[in-house]
């Protein structure tokens, strides 16, 4: 799965599979962005993505990419 925008991919031989390594890879990138892409020019203007992923938990990160099951 991948989002259009953002610099991250992910799959899974499932649904539900590719939703949990995805969040994985947003942390991973999230991590990545803070030890050194931050000043790379086709990283810079993620630091909004980054602050919503460092400030949420892992069920407000697949709401975000699946939508609320509300």
């Amino acid at each position: 799965m991948f989002i259009p925008g953002v610099p991250v991919a992910a799959d899974g031989a499932t649904f539900d599979g590719a939703i949990d390594e995805m969040i994985d890879a947003l942390r991973e990138y999230a991590e990545d962005w803070q030890d050194r892409l931050l000043d790379a020019p086709n990283h810079r203007e993620q630091w909004g993505l980054v602050q919503m992923i460092e400030l949420s938990d892992d069920v407000q990160l697949r709401e975000w990419l699946v939508g609320s099951a509300r």
